[in-house]
């Protein structure tokens, strides 16, 4: 694989906000992730949690260097990132593949904003391996947004739909 093809792999997955991409060929593997994955802000915010000195103790400030600026700005985007997904409530992808809001192309979407869901409500399907998936919202309440295109690839625990309780 030359690196033509690698940059317009990376371009796609850019476009398609895709964060992991894997291929194997005639004995060849390439393996491309971006941006941070769910153990990166693990570790960053963990990082970040100072434990305080013994109750009635009183512990004399450590000196310690500024942290680097890349170091700064991945622990701010954690925490953001974090922040977000506590704001909102989502129905998620449970698994890789082609997300579709209808059952076939010209019906109506199994959900649209505003609708009220149960746990048992199809919200859509996903197609992995040819296999039509249907998706359960497994939560109540009313679909505030939709986060993926219609016929798009979907990463597993990608957001599909912003609901709220």
């Amino acid at each position: 694989m030359d690196l033509k093809e690698i940059n317009k792999i990376v371009a796609l997955m850019e476009e398609r906000q895709l964060s992991y991409f894997k291929l194997e060929r005639e004995g060849e593997t390439i393996e491309l992730r971006r941006g941070m994955d769910i153990d990166q802000i693990s570790k960053a915010l963990s990082k970040l949690s100072v434990a305080g000195p013994a109750q009635g103790m009183q512990a004399p400030a450590p000196a310690a260097p500024a942290p680097e600026p890349a170091a700064a700005d991945a622990a701010a985007l954690a925490a953001e990132a974090l922040a977000t997904a506590a704001a909102a409530q989502t129905i998620n992808s449970p698994m890789v593949g082609t997300f579709y809001a209808a059952s076939g192309p010209g019906e109506d979407a199994f959900v649209k904003v505003g609708d009220s869901v149960d746990p048992e409500t199809t919200v859509c399907i996903i197609e992995a391996m040819k296999v039509m998936n249907e998706i359960k919202a497994e939560a109540r309440g009313t679909i505030k947004r939709l986060l993926v295109d219609d016929a798009s690839p979907v990463q597993y625990g990608e957001p599909l739909f912003e609901i709220e309780p």
